[in-house]
């Protein structure tokens, strides 16, 4: 481990020492209160039993004198006498040295109760004339004798001896109890003290912030858990060829299938389509994560292709956060069970644990689509050495025609169409100069001509051309109808016309475009159809460069320098075409030269210290400001801080920088994603997990899973979860004991493998548990009764 481990794992060892030390001393105390609390119990019952038999045999001996101090308060009471003046003639009795009246200590009528003041002559030492024998208040009932009195101290005398017994049994059992309790507590601080290790802490992935599952073909399958994170995956991973898929249920979340990529020979990346059983299992997720989940509501999700999926809405509506318009037509899915699992996949550390998982997850469907995908990318290239007529040329020489027959009168066809045509245009063109409509009329007639004439258009390795009617019949019929109303239209209209139209709709870019594998291979332009491009061309395509030439030298240095790039190592280029002709127009018609360049410097300051997308749209602005505002009003402009944006180049070395000086501490900045670079999709990730990993592996971490519970049917440690009423923190728990405990019982010895498992499924944070776990769920797996009668006898 490197140093800031070691350093971060000892701090953590620390707090987690002292906090096994806390509880174990709180453990110590808490007994120590419990014992503390039975003995003074036992020691107040005490108490009161030695107070009822005193009390008892001091009454006996003074039983006589007890009885006339009860007859006289009797008797006045029977007389009507009043408890005040009964009082007062006890106070004047003893005032007189009244033996009897002396004995009386308190009245407590209203309890039935006289306070008896009673010397103890047994414990009195009489040897000593000085000293006075100790004095006992004992409480007599007025209701009763003397002899009576005792007789009910007695009896409560008996009754607390048999309490301080069955406190003292009960007190045992609660001391044992609390003991056994503290005795566990002291050895869960000594394993947490022992179980102290120096881990450091496991590389998150991407997609772990998201709902997120493989499928048993190897896709990735992400879904949101809320608005936000259905925003954000829409817009940062959703890629093209990716499945959008989403349910008609309240409570549905925004689920992608990611699709696979692969690097053709061009080095171009060509997306694989996606598998059924993928988008079945990604169809139950999606439809697990709803509220059909708690509902116990069976139905049916279905996808889209990710170009389906938009943010614009409709006009007049809005569209809040996470919610997204679908247009196109909606695939659905077949109705999906409602059961998930909860699996553990594991991190394999080295390329030979990788590579002995690699079948884990096979797609046989990917592997016949490489290989027709194979042998397509050999028939193009061969299609690209050979010449564009010999496919034509192979099938006339197979018909057993001669070489020169067909290619020969099809090109004299078109040859003498354009002499037509150049002879009709000659006519109608003035020699000073050539009007573009003129020459687009010619083209559009000469066309029209070699039409007629049939010119050469076939389509490589097409069929035979089928009838009209017959195509007719294959349309539906609104299209049949759509198609005549536009034949209708455009009558006057040729191949050629269009092509021209869509070049003047399109600024000429068009002619940009390459031709895809299988398109029509039309017969030579003529000189005069070339003419006609390149003045349709020059009407509409201008050029900046022309127009920047007629600019100042040093305005023209200062623009050259906003839009110079680098081609090459050494070599440099000016993009010209960054700049609209009509902006560089705007800035030559300024009313002076000192404006101009203000506004080329302004540009270039720009360039310095900010990201600039449209130099044309910044360099118009600029020249609005300064027609309106004027040139002062762009130099008084400052730079803020001061601040200059970096460029790639010093990005990269403060880089290689920081790089440096953590190594010089012995920390390398590295994730571990050297061997991903240039990977096109996400198996490069997906192979570093498995979920069934041998004692021979080497395993980093355990990662919880949550899926559909087919996909993990070839998981090591999985269990089946249903609709139920157990919450995501308890389920977690649940399943995670189940996945460590130990089966009682059995005698078969544990491999290392297995130990080493279960030791890195208890590392795992309890966090990870719940945020993998759906919520409301029922565990039906082998063992599950006794988890749960194990928890509620804690």
């Amino acid at each position: 481990a490197f140093p800031t481990d070691n350093f971060f794992s000892h701090l953590s060892s620390k707090k987690v020492s002292h906090g096994a030390d806390a509880a174990e001393a709180a453990a110590r105390e808490r007994l120590a209160k419990i014992q503390a609390d039975q003995q003074r119990r036992v020691d107040g019952l005490v108490k009161e039993q030695e107070r009822w038999r005193e009390g008892a045999q001091l009454v006996e001996a003074h039983a006589e004198d007890i009885d006339r101090a009860l007859g006289v308060i009797n008797s006045a009471l029977e007389t009507g006498m009043d408890w005040e003046a009964l009082e007062q003639l006890v106070s004047v009795e003893q005032a007189n040295e009244n033996p009897i009246a002396l004995l009386i200590h308190a009245l407590k009528l209203d309890k039935d109760e006289v306070v008896m003041a009673l010397p103890d002559i047994d414990d009195w030492d009489d040897s000593d004339p000085d000293s006075l024998p100790p004095i006992h208040h004992v409480a007599v009932s007025i209701k009763d004798s003397a002899y009576g009195n005792a007789r009910t101290m007695f009896a409560q005398y008996r009754a607390s001896k048999e309490k301080e017994e069955k406190t003292m049994e009960a007190s045992t059992v609660a001391l044992k109890a609390a003991e056994a309790k503290a005795k566990q507590q002291l050895a869960e601080a000594q394993k947490q003290k022992q179980r102290v290790q120096v881990m450091p802490q496991r590389k998150v992935y991407w997609f772990e912030k998201f709902a997120w599952f493989i499928t048993s073909d190897n896709y990735l399958v992400v879904a949101g858990k809320d608005a936000q994170q259905n925003e954000q995956l829409v817009k940062k991973y959703l890629r093209p060829g990716d499945a959008y898929l989403h349910a008609e249920v309240h409570g549905a979340a925004t689920c992608i299938l990611r699709a696979k990529r692969r690097r053709r020979k061009d080095g171009r990346t060509q997306v694989i389509p996606l598998s059924d059983q993928a988008l079945r299992d990604a169809g139950t997720f999606t439809i697990c994560r709803s509220s059909a989940w708690s509902s116990k509501m069976v139905t049916s999700a279905y996808w889209v292709e990710s170009h389906q999926v938009s943010k614009t809405a409709p006009t007049g509506e809005y569209l809040t956060v996470g919610s997204f318009m679908i247009r196109g037509r909606k695939n659905f899915l077949p109705a999906s069970s409602l059961e998930m699992g909860l699996g553990v996949l594991f991190r394999l550390g080295d390329d030979a644990s990788i590579a002995r998982h690699a079948t884990d997850r096979r797609d046989f469907a990917l592997l016949e689509q490489e290989q027709m995908m194979a042998q397509e990318d050999e028939m193009q290239q061969k299609d690209e050495i050979l010449p564009e007529t010999d496919g034509y040329d192979s099938e006339s020489n197979g018909e057993g025609e001669d070489e020169d027959d067909k290619p020969h009168v099809d090109e004299e066809v078109v040859e003498t169409s354009n002499i037509e045509v150049e002879q009709e245009l000659s006519e109608k063109m003035e020699a000073t100069s050539v009007e573009a409509t003129n020459v687009l009329d010619g083209d559009n007639h000469e066309a029209s001509r070699s039409k007629d004439d049939k010119a050469v258009s076939f389509q490589t390795n097409a069929p035979p051309p089928k009838s009209g009617k017959k195509k007719e019949k294959e349309l539906s019929r609104g299209k049949r109808a759509k198609n005549r109303r536009a034949k209708k239209k455009y009558s006057d209209q040729d191949e050629e016309d269009r092509r021209l139209a869509m070049m003047a709709l399109q600024g000429g870019e068009s002619s940009k475009k390459g031709k895809k594998k299988g398109s029509k291979i039309i017969a030579k332009d003529s000189e005069m159809q070339q003419k006609a491009e390149q003045a349709a061309k020059q009407l509409l395509v201008r050029d900046s460069k022309k127009i920047a030439d007629n600019l100042d030298e040093s305005v023209k240095d200062i623009l050259a320098a906003c839009v110079t790039v680098k081609v090459t190592k050494g070599s440099e280029g000016v993009r010209w075409n960054k700049f609209d002709a009509e902006v560089l127009e705007l800035l030559l018609e300024m009313d002076s030269l000192e404006e101009q360049r203000s506004a080329a410097n302004r540009l270039l300051e720009l360039t310095k210290s900010t990201r600039i997308d449209n130099f044309s749209a910044s360099l118009a602005g600029i020249i609005r400001t300064i027609k309106k505002h004027g040139v002062k009003s762009v130099s008084n402009i400052t730079q803020g801080d001061g601040k200059q944006r970096k460029t790639k180049a010093e990005k990269q070395a403060e880089k290689e920088a920081w790089q440096e000086i953590l190594a010089e501490d012995g920390i390398v900045d590295n994730d571990g994603d050297d061997d991903l670079a240039g990977a096109v999709d996400d198996s490069a990730e997906l192979a570093q997990l498995t979920g069934k990993p041998t004692s021979g592996d080497i395993v980093l971490n355990a990662i919880p899973v949550c899926a559909p519970y087919h996909v993990l049917s070839q998981y090591k440690y999985r269990v089946k979860l249903t609709p139920g009423s157990v919450k995501r923190g308890k389920a977690s728990k649940q399943c995670v004991e189940m996945f460590t405990r130990n089966e009682e019982g059995k005698k078969n010895v544990v491999d290392e493998g297995t130990k080493r498992d279960k030791e890195l499924i208890k590392l795992g944070g309890e966090n990870e548990w719940v945020k993998a776990m759906i919520g409301d769920v029922r565990i039906s797996s082998a063992g599950a009764s006794k988890v749960v009668k194990k928890q509620k006898g804690k």
